[in-house]
């Protein structure tokens, strides 16, 4: 089975549609994974925007499982996870299904496909929080909680785990590491050290999910690279996945192998 992977759509509707579009006229793609930053509820048209994702999933029948980002609608995914429908009876949330063929799936939520298992971990913080406003364009929902880490954790081995943000050095792409050692937008010190947070968070899941692979977005650059995660017996496959319509936004995943059938990213 092949599973369509896309990197952070930031709310552009033709990136989203142009992605789609990639993955259904290759014909073998049932089932496609975006990794954080869909942008849900945002922009002058949310409901426009999530019509033409769902119209082009129905056209190629693609189910499209949204992991949660940091640029998201905070406000609108935590009143709609406080609802009765999202939730199953011990109180863990399920998948929201915001259209047909379209779910965003919360933090920890793991499910089996293709005879592989899989972990979602989303969110991350926004290295421009202080140019967005409380409210409106920021939530402090978006960042992980310990407990996310911690339910992570507790549920053991995955062979798949997608997050949006990336683990540290030296379980990062190099091109995120590059990102990481030079701060190119020369964002200030109290910013690092929120970003710093959420990696750390997301470095100890991984290490305790002890997954195959894992691929993410959040820092809009491809890269990929092959680790040895601490006490165990395999190597662990990191992928970086690029933003919107540039090279690497799109990769596609063999379940049977855990690798990509093209020599190069899709787009």
């Amino acid at each position: 089975m092949m599973l369509g992977l896309i990197g952070d759509l930031e709310g552009e509707r033709e990136a989203a549609v142009d992605c789609l579009r990639l993955l259904g006229e290759r014909g073998d793609i049932a089932v496609a994974c975006q990794l954080g930053d869909l942008r849900f509820g945002y922009g002058p048209d949310p409901e426009g925007y999530l019509d033409a994702i769902e119209s082009m999933c129905a056209e190629y029948e693609i189910e499209l499982l949204c992991i949660t980002g940091n640029h998201e609608n905070w406000a609108l995914l935590d009143a709609l996870w406080a609802d009765a429908r999202w939730q199953n009876e011990d109180g863990t949330l399920r998948p929201i299904a915001v259209r047909h063929h379209v779910k965003m799936l919360p933090r920890g939520f793991r499910w089996q496909l293709g005879g592989r298992s899989f972990v979602a971990l989303g969110s991350a913080p926004s290295v421009n929080r202080g140019l967005l406003t409380e409210g409106v364009d920021w939530w402090p929902s978006e960042a992980l909680r310990e407990e996310h880490v911690q339910a992570t954790i507790a549920g053991g081995y995955a062979d798949v785990m997608l997050t949006h943000d990336s683990p540290a050095l030296p379980y990062c792409t190099a091109t995120v590491a590059d990102i990481m050692a030079s701060n190119p937008m020369g964002w200030p010190d109290e910013i690092l050290a929120y970003a710093d947070d959420g990696i750390e968070k997301v470095t100890r899941a991984v290490l305790g999910v002890q997954p195959r692979l894992v691929a993410h977005g959040h820092f809009h650059v491809a890269g990929e690279a092959e680790v040895r995660l601490p006490n165990t017996d395999h190597n662990t496959t990191i992928w970086s996945l690029a933003a919107r319509r540039d090279p690497g936004t799109l990769r596609v995943l063999d379940l049977d192998t855990l690798t990509d059938p093209l020599a190069d990213p899709v787009s």
